[in-house]
C-alpha cells in the first residue's frame, strides 16, 4: 500500500485492514474536520476579514484533500452518506476558505486571535462551522525541537483497553464513543495538557484521543504508526511525513513506558511534545 505521503485508493484501504474491521454506518454521525486559524501564520497579520489568506488556515490543503478522501470512502461503503444530486460532496480549497471567512465575519469574533474551527459535514452535505479561541503558539511545529519547553509538555496515560479499528478511528467524526471512554478511563485531569495513547486488538499503538503520535526509535527517528494500525490519516502526520519528519513504522504497546518522551499532533495544536506519565490497566 502507499505510504500517506500520498493517501491510499479505497480498495487499498479496506485491504490493509484485518479481518475484525467493522464497516456499519448505521449509527448517525456527521463528519468532523478541526481546523487552526491563526492571524500569525501569513506574512501580514490580518485585522479584518478582507484581509485574510488561505496561509491563516493551518494545512488548508491536506484538510481539503482529507475531506474529499474521507467523503468518498464513505459514500463508497454506503451510498447515501455525502451525496449531493447523484454526486459526491464537492469541496474545493476556494470553497472552504470561502465558507470559513464567512463563517468569521458572522460570528463576529476577533480576527487578530488564533480559532480553532470545527466543520461538521452531515451525510446530506449540509456543513455546518463552529469557532473557539485557543492560545496562541509561536511555532506550530516545535514538536520536532529537542528544547520543547518542560512547561508546555503534555502528560500521557497509555489505556489498555484494546480498541477494535473501524472506520470510525481512521476517519474523524463525531461517532467517538472510544475516545470518549478511553479518556474517562485513564485521564486524572489534573491538567489542561492531558493525552491517552490508545492500543488496537493486535496490542499495536494506534493514536492519541484527539492526537496522532509518534515516538523515537533506537536509531534517532520518530515513527508514528502506519494507517493499517487504525490511526486517523490526520493532516499534520500527513505534513510530517511529506517533510520525512517522521516516518511510518509498527510500534508495540510494550514500548511504551512510563517516561518515554512522545510526539502528539494534530491540525489544530501542530506538533508537541510529552511525557508518559502512567498505563491504565484494562
Amino acid at each position: 500500500m502507499n505510504t500517506d505521503t500520498e493517501l491510499p485508493t479505497y480498495e487499498e484501504f479496506l485491504s490493509s485492514l484485518g479481518k475484525d474491521t467493522q464497516f456499519s454506518t448505521d449509527v448517525p454521525f456527521e463528519l468532523l474536520s478541526t481546523i487552526r486559524y491563526d492571524p500569525f501564520l501569513s506574512k501580514t497579520k490580518p485585522t479584518s476579514v478582507a484581509e485574510i489568506a488561505k496561509d491563516n488556515f493551518f494545512l488548508l490543503p491536506e484538510h481539503v484533500e482529507r475531506i474529499k478522501y474521507t467523503t468518498k470512502f464513505f459514500s463508497e461503503l454506503d451510498g447515501d452518506c455525502f451525496k449531493l444530486q447523484d454526486s459526491y460532496y464537492a469541496i474545493t480549497e476556494e470553497l472552504l476558505l470561502n465558507q470559513l471567512t464567512e463563517a468569521i465575519e458572522q460570528s463576529q469574533v476577533s480576527v487578530e486571535k488564533p480559532l480553532k474551527v470545527r466543520l461538521l459535514i452531515s451525510k446530506s452535505g449540509d456543513a455546518k462551522i463552529e469557532l473557539y479561541e485557543i492560545e496562541a503558539r509561536d511555532n506550530l511545529l516545535d514538536g520536532v525541537l529537542e528544547n520543547f519547553p518542560d512547561s508546555r509538555r503534555y502528560d500521557i496515560y497509555v489505556d489498555q483497553s484494546p480498541v477494535l479499528v473501524s472506520p470510525f478511528t481512521s476517519f474523524k467524526t463525531t461517532h467517538r464513543d472510544v475516545y470518549t471512554k478511553a479518556r474517562k478511563r485513564a485521564l486524572p485531569g489534573n491538567s489542561p495538557r492531558e493525552e491517552v495513547i490508545l492500543i488496537n486488538t493486535t496490542s499495536e499503538v494506534m493514536e492519541g484521543s484527539i492526537t496522532n503520535v509518534a515516538i523515537k526509535s533506537n536509531q534517532g527517528v520518530w515513527i508514528t504508526p502506519k494507517l493499517t494500525s487504525g490511526c486517523l490519516c490526520g493532516v499534520t502526520r500527513h505534513f510530517l511525513l511529506k517533510k520525512n519528519l517522521i516516518q511510518e513504522g509498527d510500534i508495540s504497546a510494550d514500548m511504551l513506558k512510563v517516561g518515554r518522551d512522545v510526539m502528539l499532533m494534530n491540525g489544530v495544536m501542530g506538533c508537541v511534545r510529552g511525557t508518559i506519565k502512567g498505563i491504565v490497566s484494562v
